[in-house]
């Protein structure tokens, strides 16, 4: 069984008679109609309040025509279905009252009609309120979406802006009180935008009213508005604090820099000095053996001097190119040993390789004492032959260093043995120190090599 539909209905209308058949009709529709039969215009005025359901109306009575009536429901702002009711009515004035508001109208031979209407009427007024109250929902969201939108514009320390192509500013915020000011002055990266069609990013000055230049780092980028306007978006962000802390850090380094380079150049001076000392006590010593141990400290301070002298004239404060240091340590052991190292030539492989301070002293001490060693006892009796000074560096990682000769060789009874020379102990102590390997082979002259990793330093 179908539910029946209150519906309180206002009944304009002089017949008692066809108010009653209306009120069948009703009710034949499924609707349990309540409802009040008016005929005056202050009957009708009194029951408006609360607003009925559906009106139905004759179209002329003595006191109150439905025209009449519309207007006073227009007047008040109700939202109430009228539908026209009338025993008889011209098409065109049935059709003034549908544009002046009443949903339908029919004949009173007709009454059949008048639950479908009155659904439809009902159906209309309810599609209605649901569009108005989507409407109204649109615009508070829209409002509330503006409001959010203009509150963190208003508090962002960023400049936001939109211009015209001709340079009129459609939109400023007021970031740090300069808003208009600032963008208005921000005009030399608008152009190359505009022409490019491609987003920019720029660093400009804008002076504020006070007299004060700013730097602005600005971004820029084409969009189209919802007329189809092209427009340029802009954000630009006040970096006169960062430009100024970053050249007082740019000054500090170059101070450090200085400081570095006086350190390294008095380190290499002092260093030299003490060469000198040992080179010159060597030489007043009348003993072959202690001469020979003092030249050989020499040269291991010479090894470390050389180091200081290229960080102080490097480009490079923390590292430099190991391979041109071995290149010149080995030339200067050679003028070193004089004479004795006149028929052997000297050979270098050597890659640009790298190397931070902590790790060019212990390298740079090892190839002191490996190219010294062969030079000291691989060609005896002025023999001629070559050596091989090379480095390689596999992955920017594995460093190999190597001197090899062809000279006499290990003698027979210390080959595969570690040597007890004060050397060679230097050598395997800063091997470890590097955290690598120290390997050396005897056939047919010498090689020896060391392997480490930059990464695994001490």
């Amino acid at each position: 069984m179908n539910q029946t539909i209150v519906l309180r209905a206002l009944i304009l209308e002089d017949r008692a008679e066809d108010a009653e058949l209306m009120a069948h009709e009703l009710r034949l529709s499924g609707f349990d109609p309540h409802w009040r039969r008016v005929a005056t215009e202050p009957d009708f005025l009194a029951h408006l309040i609360p607003p009925p359901d559906v009106i139905l109306a004759d179209c002329t009575l003595p006191g109150l025509n439905a025209r009449r009536a519309l207007q006073l429901i227009e007047d008040r702002g109700l939202s109430v279905p009228f539908i026209v009711v009338s025993g008889a009515i011209a098409e065109d004035a049935a059709a003034a009252m549908i544009r002046q508001g009443a949903a339908d109208f029919l004949l009173k031979d007709r009454l059949a009609r008048l639950g479908p209407a009155v659904k439809h009427a009902l159906l209309e007024k309810e599609l209605r309120r649901q569009i108005r109250h989507q409407k109204i929902q649109a615009n508070e969201e829209l409002q509330a979406s503006e409001a959010r939108f203009h509150t963190f514009m208003r508090h962002s320390p960023a400049l936001a802006f939109i211009k015209e192509e001709s340079g009129h500013i459609v939109y400023v915020n007021n970031a740090s009180g300069h808003g208009a000011e600032a963008a208005g002055q921000l005009l030399s990266g608008d152009a190359p935008v505009f022409e490019s069609g491609e987003p920019s990013r720029t660093i400009e000055q804008v002076t504020t009213t006070g007299g004060q230049v700013r730097e602005m780092l600005c971004f820029r980028f084409l969009f189209n508005d919802a007329a189809g306007r092209r427009l340029l978006g802009g954000v630009s962000v006040d970096i006169t604090e960062q430009k100024a802390a970053e050249k007082a850090l740019s000054e500090a380094l170059a101070g450090k820099d200085v400081l570095l380079r006086e350190v390294h150049h008095r380190v290499k001076n002092n260093l030299q000095t003490i060469s000198s000392l040992l080179h010159m006590q060597a030489e007043l010593l009348p003993d072959f053996p202690s001469r020979h141990a003092l030249r050989d400290a020499q040269r291991r301070v010479h090894s470390m001097a050389l180091i200081h002298e290229l960080m102080y004239g490097g480009t490079d404060m923390d590292e430099v190119d190991f391979g041109e240091y071995a290149r010149r340590l080995t030339r200067d052991l050679f003028d070193s040993f004089g004479a004795q190292a006149g028929l052997v030539d000297l050979r270098f492989v050597l890659d640009p390789v790298s190397l931070a301070m902590d790790l060019m002293i212990p390298c740079g001490l090892i190839l002191n004492e490996l190219v010294t060693n062969s030079l000291k006892y691989a060609f005896p009796g002025g023999r001629a032959g070559e050596i091989l000074v090379s480095l390689h560096c596999e992955g920017g990682q594995t460093v190999t260093m190597a001197v090899t000769d062809n000279g006499i060789g290990l003698p027979p009874d210390i080959r595969g043995q570690r040597s007890k020379s004060l050397g060679m102990r230097i050598v395997d102590i800063l091997t470890r120190q590097l955290g690598g390997s120290f390997v050396q082979r005897s056939n047919g002259g010498v090689s020896s090599t060391v392997t480490f990793t930059r990464s695994g330093k001490v």
